[in-house]
């Protein structure tokens, strides 16, 4: 019976040492470089929508399926992740943003993303100016909104030289208001004598002396020059400012941005800074990038240049720099095209030149085969720019090219069906989080209702993204995106939005994935879980698809994937993504607060 009982003993032995000989022996082919397993996976693939695992090898996906089976695929250079029962979604795509232009300042600036008083608000700013050397600003620029506060209102200049009465402080609201503090002032200059700038007004006391208070009436180029009147920092700052900005979106399970150029953003000197990390393999996710006019009057000489130099590329190669591509012209590619999402002033008419001055611009980008992007917020200027883009399309036809429309707040249905005809597509943004009670303050809840008509949109398969226009409009946080489209409410709580304009989370995930993908050419290869697809994912912190819905807002990403390889990890995971080089300038009020309030605090 000992002898029977030894023998068995051998003979499992044999097998099991078989077994571990097999696996470490398994051909190269088989064996992957990283598996996410026992997770809820959201694949968005409609012949299997749900997953337990994953394998990725070469940055694409390779196998989705059980536990059991994808861990068959392990070999001795795996790297394996328990994902302990967690929601793993495909990384999200911001279709509209100004990431590259923001990396630059990122760290030298104070953010009020979230921050729920103005009281809280003043206290960071006396903590920043604190520490902000002698030279130097605090710097409030985009991603709040005075509807986000329990006060409702801006903070006023008098409160901002409260908190710092000796360092100059300037906060930005959208385009639409900026506030300066008295030593501010005295910095730029600006007094009784100093005239308002063209559609731009200072706001004055009594004496006719400047306030503090600069407000766009309705043209933002009030803000241009005191934004650029900041200032500058060395290259090595930009450098850690990028890096540290493009850590942060991933740190919100961003795995793509389309960045829409700007304002003071040259092309290709101020481009530089992303281009080389990105080429070094340290930014953190994929960037496709539109170029923005900067001359008013010389946008066609500086397209004819830029598309003569260079070929917009799509479904470009995505282990060439990292995904680091030029796509083509836009948001603006004439000034004059352009109108202002200003809702606290009229909407401004286009000038009756518009049409002869954009017809050569948008001729030439078809015939170089550059996509493009054009800016406008109201469906009276769409239509407008729509009947160019016909007339054009007329002699020298689109073909396919993709084209769209960015914002389109007040967009109608049948407008949207134009742009469809046409071949285009609508990048909308969580905008009206942040503008949408003063949206309904001048226009009324009812002209709310449908701005934009994002369910339309969808129900007709209009090619729709979700952005965020971060960071000196919206936040760059895309889980207030996804809530926002989920629930229709503004940063006050005010539902905009009946039921029939309202996505579910699974509608809202596609928009924010695949369908922002479509701006870059590359929904066919974003935006899903399945085989062959890039291995771009964020394993979040709490369950998208379950909890309640205003705890959306707080979610982040424990565990980033671009290209297949851990770019953010946070938690248990920490130690699976290359640490971040040490916050600059040592003055940073980014190690102050971070980037986000309430993801801070929650």
């Amino acid at each position: 019976m000992k002898k029977v009982i030894t023998n068995f003993k051998i003979f499992g032995l044999i097998i099991l040492v078989t077994i571990i000989a097999c696996n470490e022996n398994k051909p190269p082919s088989e064996v992957v470089d990283l598996i996410i397993h026992n997770a809820k996976v959201t694949t968005q693939n409609e012949a299997k929508p749900e997953a337990e695992a994953i394998a990725v090898k070469g940055g694409l996906i390779h196998t989705v399926g059980t536990s059991v089976d994808i861990l068959k695929l392990k070999g001795e250079k795996t790297k394996v992740v328990d994902a302990k029962g967690k929601r793993l979604i495909p990384g999200l795509v911001d279709s509209h943003s100004h990431f590259l232009r923001s990396g630059l300042s990122y760290t030298r600036e104070l953010r009020w993303d979230g921050v729920p008083s103005i009281k809280e608000g003043l206290e960071m700013v006396k903590k920043a100016a604190a520490s902000t050397p002698k030279g130097e600003w605090v710097r409030v620029i985009g991603g709040w909104t005075p509807w986000q506060f329990e006060e409702q209102r801006l903070p006023t200049p008098e409160e901002l030289t409260a908190a710092a009465p000796k360092t100059p402080v300037y906060a930005q609201y959208f385009y639409s208001a900026g506030i300066v503090n008295k030593k501010g002032m005295e910095i730029l200059g600006i007094t009784k004598d100093t005239p308002d700038p063209d559609k731009g007004r200072f706001d004055r006391d009594a004496n006719g002396v400047p306030t503090g208070l600069l407000l766009a009436e309705p043209h933002p180029g009030i803000f241009y020059g005191k934004i650029a009147a900041l200032p500058k920092t060395t290259k090595e700052v930009e450098r850690n400012s990028t890096i540290h900005l493009f850590r942060e979106l991933a740190r919100y399970g961003l795995t793509g941005v389309i960045d829409a150029g700007g304002g003071g953003f040259n092309y290709p000197e101020e481009y530089n800074t992303a281009e080389q990390l990105a080429a070094n393999g340290d930014l953190a996710i994929r960037t496709s990038f539109y170029l923005f006019a900067q001359r008013p009057k010389r946008e066609l000489e500086d397209f004819d240049a830029w598309s003569k130099a260079n070929k917009a590329g799509t479904n470009t190669d995505p282990h060439k720099a990292h995904g680091f591509e030029l796509d083509g012209g836009g948001e603006y590619i004439l000034w004059e095209a352009a109108d202002y999402e200003n809702f606290r002033w009229e909407r401004p008419e286009l000038p009756e030149t518009m049409g002869e001055n954009l017809k050569p611009i948008v001729k030439l980008l078809i015939e170089r085969k550059w996509p493009f992007k054009v800016h406008a917020t109201y469906n009276e200027s769409i239509m407008k720019i729509l009947d160019i883009i016909e007339e054009v399309n007329k002699t020298t036809p689109l073909n396919g090219m993709r084209w769209s429309i960015e914002h389109g707040e007040t967009v109608k249905p049948e407008t949207v069906d134009r742009i469809v005809a046409l071949g285009g597509g609508i990048a909308i943004q969580d905008r009206m989080v942040f503008l949408g009670d003063d949206f309904v303050e001048r226009y009324g809840e009812a002209a709310a209702k449908m701005s934009p008509p994002i369910r339309y949109m969808y129900d007709n398969k209009v090619p729709i993204g979700m952005g965020t226009d971060g960071t000196r409009g919206g936040s760059f946080n895309p889980f207030i995106s996804l809530h926002y489209m989920i629930t229709g409410e503004t940063a006050s709580g005010r539902k905009l939005y009946d039921k029939n304009n309202l996505l579910n989370r699974k509608e809202a995930l596609w928009v924010h994935t695949i369908g922002s993908a479509w701006f870059s050419g590359e929904e066919e290869v974003k935006g899903k879980i399945q085989k062959g697809q890039y291995a771009d994912l964020a394993l979040l912190t709490k369950d998208y698809m379950n909890i309640p819905v205003d705890d959306i807002k707080t979610i982040e990403s424990l565990l980033t994937v671009v290209d297949g390889k851990v770019v953010y990890a946070a938690g248990e995971y920490a130690g699976l993504a290359p640490p971040a080089p040490p916050i600059l300038p040592e003055w940073s009020p980014v190690k102050l607060f971070g980037s986000y309030w309430k993801a801070k605090n929650n």
